[in-house]
């Protein structure tokens, strides 16, 4: 397995695109948490009930929660871009067959890619975990640093690993870069939407039914860090019906094992 890591590290090594795309994660994640701190800042010296809970997403241990978050949402575009990207080049120029004819068996080539998928998602928790620990360490009034507020970045890795495997699919899938990208936000962003709110939200009453699907568990995997904190940001309808983030982790893992079981058999059964 070493080997096939080594291998594809060659390949993605000297693009310049991946290195890109790898540059931004690397600048935006501190420079989003700087955006998102000074929008929500508040004066210490008023007397207004939300400033100590405001103040807490950015201290210990509460930062953990928010940084994996934001973290969230670059890995959601980021790792998404770079696998779909890895796999749909590969086949758009021949190079998958190349692999192939001289000796790598199919199971070995889409090894490669989930290990590399793996290396990014803990390389992605790793630096996370440095950003957030120099954040906190610079907030006034912080706390313990080490709590079980940590176990955010296991969650963080679990939804990033099933973005990065949802990507692997619809890459084998689809086979174009483009669609296959249209089709992952369109899924994510819109489709499991509609069909929660309308169908069971709206036809059935009970939109608490569609909150297993896979969408839907992965944004719970990471929730919204002011969700449960912040008084009336959620009403009591909406509170109903988000998923525990343990829950929601167990849940994301099934379905990642499913879309790599899937995403091998499509790839042995697959015509090349």
């Amino acid at each position: 397995m070493r080997y096939l890591l080594q291998l594809e590290w060659k390949k993605l090594s000297t693009n310049r695109l991946f290195l890109a795309t790898i540059g931004l994660y690397l600048v935006l994640l501190p420079l989003l948490y700087l955006t998102v701190k000074s929008g929500t800042n508040m004066d210490p010296e008023s007397k207004n009930p939300l400033v100590s809970i405001y103040q807490s997403f950015y201290q210990f241990p509460g930062i953990w929660d928010t940084m994996t978050y934001l973290a969230s949402w670059l890995t959601f575009f980021l790792i998404t871009y770079l696998m779909l990207f890895s796999i749909t080049s590969e086949t758009n120029n021949k190079t998958l067959r190349q692999n192939l004819i001289t000796g790598m068996s199919r199971s070995q080539w889409l090894t490669a890619k989930v290990l590399m998928l793996l290396a990014l998602v803990l390389a992605t928790v790793l630096y996370t975990f440095l950003v957030t620990l120099i954040a906190g360490s610079l907030a006034e009034g912080y706390g313990r640093p080490l709590t079980r507020h940590l176990w955010a970045l296991f969650r963080f890795g679990v939804q990033s690993f099933f973005y990065g495997s949802l990507a692997i699919f619809l890459a084998l899938v689809f086979r174009r870069g483009g669609l296959a990208l249209m089709v992952f936000f369109a899924y994510l962003l819109i489709i499991e939407r509609i069909v929660r709110y309308l169908i069971f939200g709206t036809l059935l009453k009970h939109l608490e039914w569609g909150s297993y699907f896979p969408a839907n568990l992965a944004w719970d995997t990471v929730p919204f860090f002011m969700v449960r904190r912040v008084p009336g940001i959620m009403d009591g309808d909406v509170e109903k019906i988000l998923i525990d983030p343990n829950v929601a982790t167990t849940g994301i893992l099934g379905y990642t094992l499913l879309l790599l079981g899937a995403s091998y058999a499509l790839f042995h059964r697959r015509d090349l």
